[in-house]
């Protein structure tokens, strides 16, 4: 039998503001029998990632992890992979950026673990082709992606059993490709299926490499996987069927690249592995892609998605504005912190961990795992970024003009040190509003949009998945989800969107398009397009105690009665708890949890405290509101299968108004965050 090379990567991860019980839960379950398994079997060799928000718990909370790893590492059986420190996708932040995170966590690795990486595990193996340059510029010397990416160059399935050389600007990389066979079997086959594929591959020629690289919660984290690798003892089993095939030599990478020549020259597309690059399209070019891979099957089975081009990760921005505004936000403090370098100054450092800390890629996109859809993870970026921001924000009040998100339509900014209003041309809508005193966006929710797994949620079986792999078929963790997918939000969930009604006839302003109006050197104003009655002008202003006044024009030709609904949605992301509730014009109403549906008549003042946060909203009128209140509810999808997440509450607040010729009918609305002490 010739012999075979098996290189293992295992990337750790939990990613920034998840919740202390998770990364202990994760410990628990994956990385400390891990560690313990290479302790007992000093012949298992590997690649080892642990991303930076990750490490930093392990040294507060599991500091012994780091001791024992260290000693691994000493006696040569690990080799640290290095990455960008807080686990960004790499191609979507700035250059100085990804070299800042890689050297950070370079050094970070050198001081715990004794060693320099020579290696980088790559976000969600995201690659564009600029990367080769900036990965070599990094002292990067390999890195490893996935085999979708070389047979998206043209490559063949059996020639990527090896390592590969790449180039950008004359800067060279060595690239490792990640064969899916083994992705899929370990550890949900069996061991002898491993070893009938590593054989398989010993076969096709002398000098081969198979590289597995994957998430190190597949062993204790994703469902049943820790009855399987640990109760069951499949790694075990794994383990000695390596020990009784001698032919299979465990090497780290390091090893496996200096033991054999490269395979020659390749050039990488833009892509990602198979499943991103399917979640990242739009639900009507999903279900296409699915339609034609089908087709495919027919002739060529497994190798059909081979032929097919996925979206590619940057879709995501294009498809979630929730996404894109973090994101856009996110290289707008880049610029701002690389136009005045001061790294010698402790506030500047430590704006930058900031900005760092809100890269951490998981709540910028969703496949099978929550990502964007997660409340909690979407709240810890705008935490760094807004903390980030209120650092580089100058004394006094000020206003700023452009395309703040860049989607095609003009946005304004008004900030203070206090706060932060971000408004669209489009709707005259507010699309965030910061409480810079408590780094927080008031207004983080997520809209209701169709994703492709909704279809079958009627058809799925109810229960969490259990000892299979997480991308099996659909599990739903409740009864009834399909219900909450009848209707989607065609307006998105920004606030201050408006409807006007009477008998007969209706506007909505959300999706028109506002024109600037000259206005005071505080406020922006905004009014509707000429033509239809009645028009609308909106006047945004910053008081100096950070509240947020919005006032309303109504204007007719002539005599007009009807009604203006304003939509306000905020990012309250708890539905029900003893310690978060809602107070209307000083009281408590019956139903006065975050999460109920509830209709009140007359009201002038609307509060919502979050005690256990120490933090409230107040909205207040100066026109009394029929407020309708309801539950802003998505399905998404996570290891365990699709669940229903409290994304925030959706108030519309509904106005009888009398307009008269020549002369405007004006509403007031005073939002303002403060403290809930």
């Amino acid at each position: 039998m010739r012999s075979v090379t098996l290189v293992i990567v295992v990337h750790n991860h939990q990613p920034v503001g998840n919740f202390d019980g998770v990364f202990a839960a994760a410990y628990d379950d994956a990385y400390a029998p891990f560690l313990a398994l290479l302790e007992r079997r000093p012949a298992l060799r590997v690649g080892l990632h642990t991303s930076g928000p990750l490490l930093e718990w392990l040294a507060a909370e599991r500091p012994a992890y780091l001791g024992r790893l260290r000693a691994l590492v000493a006696r040569g059986q690990v080799e640290p992979w290095g990455g960008a420190m807080y686990e960004p996708i790499l191609p979507a932040i700035p250059e100085h950026d990804r070299q800042g995170q890689i050297a950070t966590m370079s050094d970070r690795l050198e001081r715990d673990l004794g060693v320099r990486p020579r290696g980088l595990w790559l976000a969600e193996r995201v690659w564009e082709p600029g990367l080769a340059s900036s990965l070599a510029r990094a002292a990067v010397e390999y890195t490893a992606v996935d085999d979708a990416h070389f047979v998206a160059a043209g490559l063949e399935r059996d020639q990527l059993w090896g390592h590969f050389q790449t180039e950008d600007q004359g800067l060279a990389l060595r690239v490792l490709p990640i064969h899916r066979e083994l992705r899929y079997l370990i550890p949900f086959g069996e061991p002898a299926q491993v070893i009938d594929l590593l054989a398989r591959v010993a076969e096709g020629g002398e000098g081969r490499i198979a590289v597995l690289g994957d998430d190190g919660e597949k062993f204790g984290v994703w469902p049943g996987t820790r009855r399987r690798c640990w109760e069951e003892g499949w790694l075990e089993k794994f383990l000695d069927a390596l020990a009784a095939n001698p032919w299979i030599q465990v090497r780290t990478p390091g090893e496996a690249i200096a033991a054999h020549p490269s395979l020659g020259l390749a050039y990488l597309p833009s892509a990602s592995y198979h499943e991103m690059q399917e979640w990242a399209l739009p639900p009507a070019a999903r279900e296409r892609y699915h339609r034609a891979a089908e087709v495919l099957e027919e002739h060529f089975g497994a190798e059909a998605h081979d032929l097919l081009r996925g979206g590619h990760w940057r879709g995501f921005l294009a498809r979630y504005p929730e996404s894109n505004r973090m994101h856009k936000r996110m290289l707008r403090v880049s610029r701002a912190l690389a136009a005045r370098p001061d790294e010698a100054g402790e506030a500047w450092r430590a704006a930058r961990t900031r900005l760092w800390r809100a890269q951490c890629n998981c709540p910028y996109w969703h496949g099978v795992f929550g990502g964007l859809y997660l409340p909690h993870l979407r709240a810890a970026v705008y935490r760094e970024l807004i903390a980030a921001e209120t650092a580089l924000a100058d004394d006094g009040a000020r206003i700023e003009w452009g395309d703040l998100d860049l989607d095609g339509v003009g946005d304004a900014l008004l900030e203070s040190r206090a706060a932060a209003a971000w408004v669209s041309a489009r709707g005259a809508r507010l699309w965030g509003f910061d409480d810079r005193l408590r780094s927080w966006n008031v207004l983080d929710t997520l809209a209701r949009r169709p994703e492709p797994y909704h279809a079958a949620l009627r058809a799925a079986a109810v229960g969490a998945r259990e000892g299979e792999s997480i991308h099996g078929a659909l599990t739903a963790r409740e009864s009834g989800l399909a219900a909450l997918v009848e209707h989607y939000d065609r307006d998105g969930r920004d606030s201050f969107l408006d409807r006007w009604s009477e008998p007969g006839a209706a506007r909505d302003w959300s999706s028109e398009r506002f024109e600037r109006l000259a206005s005071p050197a505080d406020s922006v104003t905004l009014r509707s397009p000429a033509g239809a009655e009645p028009s609308l002008t909106k006047r945004y202003r910053l008081a100096e105690d950070g509240a947020l006044e919005v006032e309303y024009a109504l204007e007719a030709g002539g005599a007009r009665q009807g009604e203006l609904t304003v939509a306000v949605n905020l990012g309250l992301h708890v539905p029900q708890a003893d310690d978060r509730y809602v107070e209307l014009d000083g009281a408590r109403p019956s139903a006065p949890h975050f999460g109920a549906r509830a209709r009140h008549d007359g009201v002038t003042r609307s509060t919502f405290v979050d005690r256990w946060a120490g933090r409230r909203v107040d909205l207040e009128t100066d026109r009394r509101a029929a407020l309708e209140r309801e539950p802003v509810e998505s399905v998404s999808l996570s290891e365990q299968g699709a669940e229903r997440v409290f994304q925030g509450l959706e108030l519309r607040y509904t106005f009888a108004a009398a307009l008269e010729a020549g002369r405007p009918w004006r509403l007031h609305f005073r939002l303002a965050a403060g403290s809930a002490a």
